[in-house]
């Protein structure tokens, strides 16, 4: 019983972080795509932090599917098993 109610925690969690990846991928590339123009004219820091927007924040989703993942697992060894409920 606990490894479906933890599968099922997973896929959730794996369908919203995606959903969360996508649309924030989407804007953050919207974000490098107005700034590619006005690069030139950019300080030389601001036009690599630009750069590295989408990369960062790839690397950082990671990270959170990751410990999402772990957390859902941990929370889910913690719980009791049905046959040990306290009468």
């Amino acid at each position: 019983m606990r490894f479906t109610l933890s599968s099922i925690f997973f896929l959730v969690a794996g369908f919203i972080f995606f959903i969360m990846w996508a649309v924030m991928s989407y804007l953050l590339d919207e974000v490098h795509t107005a700034f590619v123009p006005y690069k030139a004219g950019l300080d030389t820091g601001f036009a690599d932090v630009i750069d590295l927007l989408p990369t960062a924040f790839g690397v950082i989703c990671a990270i959170f599917v990751v410990t999402g993942i772990v957390l859902i697992f941990i929370m889910d060894s913690l719980a009791d098993e049905p046959e040990m409920y306290w009468r």
